[in-house]
């Protein structure tokens, strides 16, 4: 076996759809990355699972995701690699988070961490664990998912740490993330519920209802109804268009939002030691 096929071997598990034009995809990974491309030239969809590990619990994982459809409705499991969460406490200080949960705990002395648990304290940097001689021979390598969607589809996604980018539009997006990312260039329904994580969609159309703590929301042009917007030390801004209608609900506690070009619309809102400028 050359060296040049272990360097690129990996695991890959592609999904196909049995159904032909857009989908509802409900989609849980909790970390790693995920890419979604809606392509309105394709006709069926199809996910794509891959890591750079033949072996492992990250290669385990893909093998061991449940899949099923019923009509239009596509569900994806892809299982934690690291270990149920149990509870956990998060500290987000100027936009860095550092969660602590299970094991024993994590001292920082003279500059050197250590950490303990009942795991045997492993360190993962990126999702590869590292130990004191290099990486460990099973290591958790990063899980990427690539959505290939029919125009009109919709999505769910729940997620802790994956960093997704939306390439293309949707109709509808459903968003739970803690301390990840989120991309999207266009959506109609945007409900999204964030906690020290980020969103940035560039063109949100219709309905926006959005839960934010501790986290960060962008959106470049809001031209859609009804808005409601529910944040907690969370920043937002948010641009709207003349072609907006409707409600925009602001409620904010010690959070910060900016939202402009929203003056046509029927504005409400709830301020406690928080700051909202509308205009």
């Amino acid at each position: 076996m050359s060296l040049d096929f272990l360097e690129f071997a990996m695991t890959e598990r592609t999904i196909p759809v049995d159904a032909f034009g857009p989908i509802a995809l409900d989609l849980t990974m909790k970390a790693g990355t995920i890419r979604v491309v809606v392509d309105p030239a394709l006709k069926q969809a199809h996910v794509v699972l891959k890591t750079e590990a033949t072996s492992g619990p990250s290669a385990d994982a893909i093998r061991d995701t449940a899949v099923s459809l019923r009509g239009q409705n596509l569900k994806v499991r892809v299982p934690d690699v690291a270990g149920g969460m149990g509870g956990s406490t998060t500290i987000s200080v100027g936009g860095n988070t550092t969660t602590f949960s299970g094991g024993s705990g994590v001292q920082i002395v003279n500059g050197n961490v250590h950490v303990t648990g009942h795991g045997g304290g492993k360190v993962f940097i990126n999702g590869r664990e590292v130990t004191a001689t290099g990486p460990a021979g099973d290591a958790v390598t990063p899980i990427t998912a690539v959505v290939h969607l029919p125009a009109r589809s919709e999505t769910l996604i729940s997620t802790h740490t994956a960093d997704t980018v939306i390439k293309g539009e949707l109709a509808r997006l459903e968003y739970d993330g803690t301390s990840g990312s989120l991309t999207a260039e266009r959506v109609g329904d945007l409900d999204a519920t964030v906690t020290s994580g980020s969103v940035i969609v560039g063109d949100v159309t219709g309905a926006l209802d959005v839960n934010l703590t501790s986290g960060n929301l962008g959106i470049g042009a809001y031209s859609g109804r009804d808005a409601r917007l529910n944040l907690t030390s969370g920043n937002v801004r948010i641009a709207a268009t003349p072609q907006a209608t409707g409600r925009l609900v602001v409620s904010a506690t010690s959070g910060c939002a900016r939202i402009t070009g929203a003056s046509h619309l029927n504005i409400r809102r709830r301020v406690t030691s928080g700051y909202v400028q509308i205009s």
